[in-house]
C-alpha cells in the first residue's frame, strides 16, 4: 500500500509538470505582424507584404513567419525567418502568373529578387516604418509604411 501511495505522488508530481509552455515571442519580432506596404524605392504601385506566425511552426530562437502580399502585377506568398538581432531570411516565394505590362513586370522581378536576398529588418520605434535589407538591386534597402 505504501508503494502504490508512492507511485501515485510520483506520478501526479510527474504529470503536472508535463503541460506546454506557450510560446512568448519578444516584441521586436511580435511587431512585424500586419500587412505593410512598400514605400522606397519605387513606390508607383501598391505592393505589401503581410506578415502572420506559421502556427504549424511555433517560435524557438528564428521566427518562422507565413507571408503574403501584393506586388506590381501578382500576388504572392512565401515562408519569412527572423531572429530577435535583426536577421530575416525568405523562402518559397511564390506568385501567381499574371500577365502586366513590361514596366510593371520588370519592377515584379525585382521586387521578388530583393524580397529573396532579405537578410537584415529594423523596425523605427514607433513600429510604423519597417526596412528590408538586402543583397538584390540597388539600393539595397526596402523601405515598408505600416497599413495596420
Amino acid at each position: 500500500m505504501k508503494n502504490l501511495m508512492i507511485i501515485s505522488i510520483l506520478f501526479l508530481l510527474l504529470t503536472s509538470q508535463c503541460k506546454q509552455e506557450e510560446t512568448v515571442v519578444a516584441p521586436q519580432i511580435a511587431n512585424l505582424i500586419g500587412t505593410w506596404r512598400l514605400v522606397e524605392p519605387d513606390s508607383s504601385y501598391a505592393v505589401t507584404l503581410t506578415f502572420a506566425y506559421d502556427i504549424k511552426n511555433p517560435p524557438h530562437d528564428i521566427t518562422p513567419f507565413l507571408a503574403n502580399g501584393k506586388s506590381s502585377v501578382n500576388t504572392y506568398t512565401l515562408r519569412l525567418f527572423a531572429t530577435l538581432d535583426g536577421m530575416i531570411s525568405a523562402d518559397d516565394l511564390v506568385s501567381t502568373k499574371v500577365g502586366g505590362s513590361p514596366e510593371a513586370t520588370k519592377a515584379e522581378q525585382t521586387y521578388f529578387t530583393n524580397l529573396r536576398a532579405a537578410v537584415r529588418y529594423e523596425l523605427t520605434s514607433d513600429n510604423n516604418q519597417l526596412r528590408l535589407y538586402h543583397g538584390g538591386e540597388q539600393p539595397h534597402l526596402m523601405i515598408y509604411k505600416r497599413l495596420k
